[in-house]
């Protein structure tokens, strides 16, 4: 699929007569868009084919068939250029203008050129075939008849609009050869190349948005260049030119009353009814009818397919061309209509609240109270709201702002301040809001509530665990009671206060109170959670299965008046290993926070993709996921999650490009830890550091650095689910450092832990850091707690741990020299190592391979009988694959195909008597093999003696 933004169509359609002087044909000048093309590559194959078969006489047709905006003429320009590189005539012409189409085909029939006679190739291109008018038809019947000899014919047309005569007149084409190519969509690959970006979380927001047609792709470029933030707001301020121009094009074909009534619906971003656009344009139901038809059959609106009385535009870029070419004054008569009609009609204030902001109605208490009433429902985007509720303390007379009022929409304010990810000024109003006498209670504790949940978002938990201490024990309704506990929990969780497990356990003493399912529901995710971290006393597995299906059975728009509930089941899931619910909660979480605009959770949402997809082996994801969390926690100003954005990045940078690579990252994230107080977020960023660290070579102090990091010998800075892992981790730096005690006291720490827990991936970390503890003791059992450590990791999807299990089995094999056995081991980790793209853990289990054939001091049976013999290609072929490179990378060195190597491994294979790569290896480094006895050798030497001679 290929798109690549040009200028207007019209300069491109320009009719082209045969003695057209080259410089019409020449190159573009630099920069313009006839750049290469983002994909179409199918479509671009067949012209090449057709263009050749042309040259033959044999005329043809090719059809690129797809809706407005798929690239259709940009793809013309692309294949005239081809043309003109290959020397062949290029007639264009538009079907919009008969007479350029009848000039072109005059051209062809009527005063057939000198290349025309010649019979040699030719290429016509007609774009807008839909528009093609009745004599224009006519026109395309005949030539369609009578194609000369070497045409070949390429049309473009949109498929809803093809009027049936242009489609009987190309079936006359009883001649042509023909083949139609339908422009889809761009996959979201091919959006993040168009739109110059990596691939990422806001290519991916662009091509939800953009539906992956291409001019609709470039409209949201401006925002999507400024990152995942921007992305989520939409459309720009100002739309690129071509892509205006585009539009304009479609609007310049309609009548005056067609379009006042388009500019009159263009207010209704979410679609409207017959009865309402009769309303904003002040016409009569049958006129309204007609004028409505005629927009569909121009593609210009389209029914909604879930509700058939609905009409919408085609696009929201659409919309928005034809919506911002109003007057300003035009446009607050339009909304005021729009507000009146759906208020009648009994909507829900959401569905109009819009109208009555942009109608600078706000001046009314009625309108004023309605916004507000709107901005605190759920699924309202919170940019939406905040521009609402500015509206309203701008305009509402002051002696209109009176409690409850100012306490109601300062509420909201903060709310949506929140949601938007405008944190500082969020916890600016709210410090007025709990500085201020309050009606109620009530009214005091959300407050308090929401300064403390904005502390944590900002990555403070300490400070938001302050907050909530000194109303934790006083007399309140069960109600706010609840709120104050959730947010005690969590932050106390997070900064590692002692009587968070108590907080937690109350929960569900408090959501009984107040009788809501919310809150039992919130209770349930809150201990699964909480539990992660900490020994609650609950019993996790069954909270954590009735949370997550309560959740699941929630409705988008209560999850979006309670964002935190996926955010927190997420996490848990991750921590609990039920990675692939995790993915099923964040990516829910992520798709209601772009549809409310809910950035706030946005980093903390990405950071637990990142997790999940580093240890599922999903390394490009996990990568890519890290760097779009970092971006959007740098937006926000959060810089402990900015810290654990680029650890969790490191993680999956370690697997792809070595520890060393990856350790300068994840040093990064613990900079400025030391001037903030102990949290978890940092506690995870510096264990990370450390541990990378060591296992790039630095391990002067590693140990008690990575001590600190986890709390002391306690681990209390560590969640409760990691403990296992990492005092697993110190056992082996421990043992690593010569102090086998210390690593034995460590281990059995490690196993306590993982056994309390009975979380089959901590049980099986434990059982692989005993197996290299115990491997040069013991290599037989180190063997078999790594196989049972392996097995575990591949059930639950753990590819990297697996294949770091299974390299520690093959080195303990091949010391209870068990060769063929670790054969089979290495084998299976190379399997892993290619499905991940792990360039580390293929070198890896090339240096077991080596050093598994100098411990085995033994050759197949064909290199002692002496019968070994090589070509030179398949010497230099078996010295890379036994270097660990795989197929396509040999290939590459030795300059053929990966089909030709693997022919090569075959016939290698065959004459040494080894079955596998590891073999293969041990085989070499036995020095069984000889390049300069090969087979090739004997008469490069035979023609060297000639030369010589």
């Amino acid at each position: 699929m290929a798109y690549a933004a040009g200028p207007r169509r019209a300069d491109v359609r320009r009719g082209v007569p045969m003695n057209i002087s080259e410089e019409e044909f020449a190159p573009p000048p630099s920069g313009d868009p006839l750049d290469p093309l983002v994909g179409r590559n199918c479509a671009l194959d067949l012209f090449d084919r057709a263009l050749a078969g042309v040259r033959d006489g044999q005329p043809a047709m090719i059809e690129f068939v797809g809706d407005p905006g798929t690239g259709k003429t940009r793809l013309l320009r692309e294949v005239a250029a081809r043309a003109r590189r290959a020397g062949v005539p290029v007639l264009v012409a538009a079907g919009r203008d008969g007479q350029q189409v009848g000039q072109a085909i005059a051209a062809l029939t009527d005063e057939p050129s000198s290349a025309v006679r010649a019979g040699g190739p030719l290429l016509l291109l007609l774009d807008d075939l839909h528009a093609a008018s009745p004599d224009t038809a006519a026109l395309l019947r005949r030539l369609a008849q009578a194609p000369p000899p070497g045409l070949l014919w390429v049309s473009a047309y949109r498929p809803r609009q093809m009027p049936s005569r242009v489609t009987t007149a190309l079936a006359a084409g009883i001649h042509l050869s023909r083949r139609a190519v339908t422009l889809t969509p761009l996959d979201p690959a091919s959006v993040a190349t168009l739109l110059g970006l990596a691939e990422g979380r806001a290519a991916q927001r662009v091509h939800v948005l953009s539906g992956g047609v291409p001019r609709y792709v470039l409209a949201y470029r401006p925002g999507a260049l400024d990152g995942p933030v921007a992305a989520l707001r939409g459309l720009p301020a100002e739309l690129p030119v071509d892509v205006t121009g585009a539009v304009q094009l479609d609007l310049d074909a309609l009548t005056d009353e067609q379009r006042q009534m388009l500019e009159a619906v263009s207010v209704r971003p979410d679609g409207f009814e017959p009865a309402l656009a009769a309303a904003l344009a002040d016409r009569g139901p049958e006129v309204t009818s007609d004028l409505l038809d005629a927009l569909v059959a121009a593609d210009l609106l389209r029914t909604d397919p879930t509700e058939a009385s609905t009409l919408r535009f085609r696009h929201e870029v659409d919309r928005t061309v034809v919506y911002r070419s109003l007057s300003p004054g035009r446009r607050r008569r339009l909304h005021a209509t729009a507000a009146r009609v759906l208020r009648e009609l009994g909507h829900p204030v959401s569905r109009y609240a819009e109208h009555l902001s942009a109608s600078g109605q706000c001046a009314e208490p009625a309108t004023a109270d309605a916004l507000i009433e709107a901005a605190e429902s759920g699924l309202v985007p919170r940019l939406d709201a905040i521009r609402w509720l500015t509206n309203v303390q701008r305009l509402l007379p002051a002696a209109e702002v009176t409690e409850p009022r100012r306490t109601r929409l300062e509420f909201a304010m903060a709310d949506a301040l929140v949601g938007a990810g405008q944190l500082r000024q969020a916890r600016t109003l709210l410090q007025e809001l709990t500085r201020r006498p309050l009606a109620t209670c009530d009214q005091r504790l959300r407050a308090v509530a929401a300064r403390a949940r904005v502390e944590r978002l900002l990555g403070r938990p300490f400070d938001a665990y302050a907050l909530l201490l000194p109303h934790r024990d006083g007399r309140v309704e069960p109600h706010g009671q609840f709120l104050l506990t959730v947010e005690a929990a969590i932050a106390g969780a997070l900064c590692g206060a002692p009587d968070t497990a108590e907080h937690a356990r109350s929960l569900s003493v408090l959501a009984e109170r107040t009788g809501s399912a919310v809150c039992a529901t919130t209770a349930a995710v809150v201990q699964s959670f909480v539990a992660a971290y900490t020994d609650c006393g609950i019993r996790v597995q069954e909270t954590l299965d009735r949370a997550s299906s309560e959740v699941d059975a929630f409705a988008d728009t209560d999850l979006a008046r309670h964002p935190d509930l996926l955010a927190l089941l997420g996490w848990a899931e991750y921590f609990h290993e039920r990675e692939r619910s995790a993915l099923h909660h964040f990516d829910r979480a992520l798709d209601i926070c772009c549809r409310a605009g809910l950035v706030a959770l946005t980093p903390w949402l990405l950071l637990g993709r990142c997790a999940v997809t580093a240890r599922l082996g999903s390394l490009d994801r996990a990568r890519v996921e890290g760097e779009d969390a970092e971006e959007v926690a740098v937006a926000m100003g959060i810089d402990p999650m900015v810290a654990l954005a680029r650890a969790y990045r490191a993680i999956a940078v370690a697997w792809r490009s070595g520890p060393a690579a990856a350790r300068h990252l994840a040093d990064t994230a613990v900079l400025d830890a030391s001037t903030r107080r102990e949290n978890w977020y940092d506690g995870a960023s510096q264990r990370v550091s450390v541990r990378l660290r060591f296992l790039a070579g630095d391990r002067a102090g590693s140990t008690s650095t990575l001590l600190r990091a986890c709390g002391g010998d306690g681990l209390d800075q560590v969640e409760v689910t990691n403990r296992a892992c990492w005092a697993s981790a110190l056992a082996e730096m421990a043992h690593k450092a010569g102090r086998c005690d210390e690593a034995a006291r460590w281990l059995a720490v490690a196993e306590g832990y993982a056994e309390r827990l009975g979380l089959r991936g901590q049980s099986a970390l434990t059982r692989t850091a005993r197996a290299r503890l115990t491997l040069e003791v013991d290599p037989r059992c180190a063997a078999e707690l790594a196989a049972a450590a392996a097995d575990s990791f591949a059930s639950l999807g753990w590819r990297l741990e697996e294949a770091s299990a299974r390299l520690v089995r093959a080195r303990a094999l091949c010391e209870a020299r068990e060769w063929s056995a670790a054969e089979v081991e290495l084998a299976e980790t190379r399997r892993i190592a290619e499905l991940v793209d792990s360039p580390p853990l293929r070198r890896s289990v090339a240096g077991e391979q080596s050093r598994a054939a100098g411990a085995a001091g033994r050759l197949p049976a064909a290199a002692a009988g002496g019968e070994l013999t090589l070509t030179r290609r398949e010497w230099d072929i078996a010295r890379l694959v036994a270097a660990g490179a795989s197929n396509a990378e040999a290939a590459d060195q030795v300059y053929v195909t990966v089909k030709t190597v693997e022919a090569h491994l075959t016939r290698i294979f065959r004459k040494t008597g080894v079955s596998s790569r590891a073999g293969l290896a041990a085989l070499l480094v036995s020095r069984a093999v000889d390049p300069r006895s090969s087979t090739e050798d004997r008469g490069s030497a035979t023609r060297r003696a000639r030369f010589e001679g």
